[in-house]
């Protein structure tokens, strides 16, 4: 995929001609929209932190995202496709300086991906497909003309795709496309909304039920939903988009007027995701908000996946930009969920992924992981970290690498024995290896008991 640097005029689209490659679909007279806007003679708009905040999780992710896709050094070629639902112009201002937009920095989270698989194995085929959508042609534009300045001018129309539209009517043509691609349909969408209602949770159902891989990074803007929910004036069909209806919203708003912001996002955190779960159909996720400490300003950000081991990789993001992101609820195991019969802000201390939460989640965990070894035991069936930690892998802030250190130090306590398999050159299962010096494990990797348990024998 490789690019070349032109200048826009010399493929005959001025600035002003590029505005024109789009016919609006919006009616005249509509009036714009709130939030970002690009257009001739318009100044860049202004990157706020908790925007900038949510384009390094996504550049993040995505380089994540490449890495475990593509780990069998075996392996010679991945084939993706990228959207990015909300695509905006692609350049923001941000104090004096001018800052990529999320549709420049996947581009180039892709590029630099590129680069490390070919320096590993020259013939690495990275294919990957873009598409960016925005209904305002104006935008289109403006990302066109960035792109062709970048130098990805031949990559336009065929491997970048862009769109004037809104994200659902684009949708069904997206699915279509990314099925003709192959069977895998490894894809992931940002779903950047400005507010609450643009994206419907039956269109994220329709992605998860249609495509075998797919992603989705879901953000809705805090301050948005309270205003919707509290604006009894509101258009119905926005509350329509997430599903809800005015009665099911009277307890959210009670915990708002009582419990101020706190506890108004923790149950957010822990009663609507459930609620987004069962609309979407999808088997993992996670739930935090992006809160840069210098924004005043929340987002809530959901991954939604088919895998744990893509939920896996969204956890690790979080406690890689730990300064950014915020839970509200327990350390542990079931750390989400919400009980309207207690008061939120009953034991609730801020989680901010930082050492202070990962020490608390290790010790939580030391207290729950042994009643949860010796059920399994009890049952006879073979304790594996998949079966301990994937199966609630959702209700917690926890990453696989937590279980894994308070796993090491059952180990080392000879409170536990840990067994993997040993493969041959060519990935066959020939033998067991003990783990006695590891200190991450596989997902298959089994937990059994000592032959002289002494930390659990109070529970024989």
């Amino acid at each position: 995929m490789a690019r070349k640097k032109v200048d826009s005029d010399q493929l005959g689209l001025t600035i002003p001609g590029l505005y024109e490659l789009a016919k609006p679909k919006l009616a005249l007279g509509k009036p714009e929209k709130l939030g970002y806007h690009w257009g001739p003679g318009m100044a860049l708009p202004e990157l706020g932190e908790h925007s900038a905040a949510k384009h390094d999780i996504y550049s993040t992710y995505v380089d994540r995202y490449v890495a475990t896709l593509t780990k069998r050094h075996v392996q010679s070629q991945l084939r993706m496709t990228i959207v990015d639902g909300f695509c905006g112009g692609g350049l923001y201002s941000m104090g004096e300086k001018v800052i990529d937009g999320s549709p420049l920095r996947l581009l180039t989270a892709i590029d630099q991906a590129r680069e490390l698989l070919i320096a590993r194995r020259s013939d690495f085929v990275l294919d990957v497909d873009f598409v960016f959508i925005d209904e305002n042609r104006n935008h289109v534009a403006f990302l066109t003309d960035q792109l062709v300045k970048r130098g990805y001018s031949s990559l336009i129309g065929t491997k970048i795709r862009l769109i004037q539209s809104t994200f659902e009517e684009a949708i069904p043509d997206v699915i279509s496309t990314i099925k003709k691609k192959g069977r895998a349909h490894h894809s992931l969408f940002f779903l950047d909304q400005y507010g609450w209602s643009d994206v419907k949770l039956l269109t994220v159902r329709k992605i998860m039920g249609e495509l075998a891989n797919p992603e989705v990074i879901l953000t809705f803007m805090v301050d948005s939903l309270i205003n919707l929910l509290h604006d009894r004036t509101s258009s119905l069909s926005a509350l329509a988009a997430i599903d809800y209806k005015r009665e099911d919203v009277r307890a959210l708003l009670d915990i708002k007027n009582e419990y101020g912001q706190k506890g108004w996002k923790r149950a957010i955190q822990n009663t609507v995701y459930r609620h987004i779960l069962s609309c979407t159909g999808a088997a993992y996720y996670t739930p935090f908000f992006v809160h840069p400490p210098e924004s005043h300003r929340d987002y809530w950000l959901i991954h939604l996946s088919k895998h744990h081991q893509a939920r896996e990789e969204m956890g690790n993001v979080f406690w890689a930009t730990n300064n950014t992101m915020e839970h509200f609820g327990g350390s542990g195991f079931d750390a989400l969920g919400f009980d309207p019969n207690v008061d939120v802000r009953q034991g609730m201390m801020d989680y901010l992924f930082n050492d202070d939460a990962a020490a608390r989640s290790k010790k939580h965990l030391l207290e729950q992981i042994p009643p949860l070894l010796q059920a399994g035991w009890k049952d006879g069936v073979a304790v594996t970290k998949r079966s301990l930690f994937a199966a609630r892998a959702n209700d917690t802030p926890v990453v696989g690498k937590l279980v894994d250190s308070q796993l090491t130090e059952l180990r080392d306590a000879g409170e536990v024995v840990i067994v993997g398999k040993k493969h041959d050159k060519s990935g066959n299962v020939i033998g067991e290896i003990v783990r006695e010096r590891a200190y991450d494990f596989g997902w298959d990797d089994e937990i059994r008991r000592p032959r002289q348990p002494s930390l659990f024998s109070f529970l024989l």
